[in-house]
């Protein structure tokens, strides 16, 4: 069991403050990059370059995979709080 002491509130916080970042940031990445894949390659009927459509999904699923358990924990500690 995690004592409640300053240190933790301090922790707690500081990824309050970083998770706008943390889960935005991936996410506008991804969402630019198959932008740029529909305006630029589908579009124009050029579909032998998928590089931008799957490197986008790609971070879009990872950044899923890891922020789903991410705001569950953060969820968990402030209620502890």
């Amino acid at each position: 069991m995690v004592k409640k002491n300053k240190t933790n509130d301090r922790i707690i916080r500081a990824e309050l403050i970083f998770t706008p970042l943390l889960i935005l940031l991936p996410f506008i990445v991804g969402v630019s990059l198959i932008y740029d894949w529909i305006n630029r390659d589908f579009l124009t009927n050029q579909l032998e370059l998928t590089a931008e459509l799957i490197i986008g999904v790609v971070i879009i699923i990872v950044n899923l995979m890891f922020d789903i358990p991410f705001l569950n924990s953060l969820k968990e500690a402030i209620e502890k709080k």
